[in-house]
């Protein structure tokens, strides 16, 4: 190589170099967004206010964001259907977005619920509510059971921890409204056992589904009345399982077990009656026909006996002797 083919590479590799710890200290940067999330880029740089640049749609190519802006906060996609699972199970309570709910009924038993609520997140259906969720609920950190905080961009713990934090006490308070309408024995049939109630009786599942359509019904409005923007929405809510308190269930289970005992002796008086009838049938056949009670007699031997049958005994009834092992 000569020297001016040296002096021109040499020249080349510094200017790129050079270009690069440019673009390095300009604070140029590119992103490229990723599936199932939304992104909210504001501005950073040190003369620029910290309104929204901008916002990246989901699976967005590579995208230029501005000098020295903030990376961007990932929030759910409105295509991506989220849950929140409350339970009765304590075990399970320290997950975060799982935790333990227990609400009174109408007559005053505490029973658990376990239950999920099916939603969306505003994500890019609505920017502008985006934009006021990022700038106001966003900005808020919120305690994970572990300790340590999040904010509701920082990944799915953070968001499930915004969950407990925003949309769990207006759940709760919808749950105890709806459930509380309703007698133990309405909603688990078992319960009419140790607490009858004196309301009517609903078919099976049918309060159910009374709980789960008001709540369906409810639920977004309380959610619209407290926060005051529609950042949750096509909330579904189904109820999976109800748990009574252990005293109640040991109640019914021990109630349970004894009318099925009644129902055992029961069973055993109609069994003896038509034994009885069954044995006066049978000794009135024999009384009627004596050979057929020989007949029986020499069927009920024990196998590989010895059957003597003395019909010459000058009773109507003939004797029999059994011989042999």
């Amino acid at each position: 190589m000569d020297e001016r083919t040296a002096r021109r590479v040499a020249t080349g590799i510094l200017a790129v170099v050079g270009l690069l710890l440019l673009i390095g200290i300009s604070g140029l940067k590119f992103v490229r967004q990723p599936l199932g999330y939304v992104g909210v880029v504001r501005n950073g740089g040190p003369l620029d206010d910290r309104k929204v640049r901008q916002i990246l749609q989901p699976g967005e190519k590579l995208t230029f964001t501005g000098l020295f802006s903030q990376s961007p906060h990932n929030y759910p996609s409105f295509r991506s259907l989220r849950t929140y699972t409350v339970t009765s199970d304590a075990a399970r309570g320290s997950r975060p977005g799982v935790d333990v709910v227990s609400v009174p009924t109408n007559d005053g038993v505490q029973i658990g619920l376990e239950a999920t609520v099916y939603m969306r997140f505003v994500g890019e259906s609505d920017p502008d509510v985006l934009k006021r969720f990022d700038g106001t609920v966003g900005t808020r950190r919120f305690t994970l059971p572990s300790g340590q905080e999040r904010y509701a961009w920082q990944g799915a713990d953070g968001f499930a921890a915004m969950l407990d934090g925003v949309f769990r006490p207006i759940l709760d308070n919808a749950l105890r409204r709806e459930v509380g309408d309703f007698d133990c024995a309405q909603i688990v049939v078992s319960c009419a056992i140790v607490r009858p109630s004196k309301r009517p009786r609903l078919g099976s599942g049918a309060a159910i589904r009374a709980i789960e359509a008001r709540i369906d019904r409810s639920l977004a409005d309380d959610l619209m009345s407290t926060i005051g923007q529609p950042y949750f929405r096509n909330l579904r809510f189904r109820l999976v399982r109800v748990t009574l308190p252990e005293s109640v269930q040991k109640a019914i289970d021990e109630a349970q077990a004894e009318y099925a005992n009644i129902s055992r002796d029961k069973a055993r008086v109609r069994q003896a009656r038509y034994q009885a009838r069954r044995t006066r049938m049978l000794g009135q056949s024999y009384r009627e026909n004596p050979a057929l009670a020989t007949i029986d007699a020499v069927r009920a031997a024990p196998a590989g006996s010895t059957v003597i049958v003395n019909a010459g005994s000058g009773s109507d009834t003939p004797s029999i002797a059994l011989g042999g092992n």
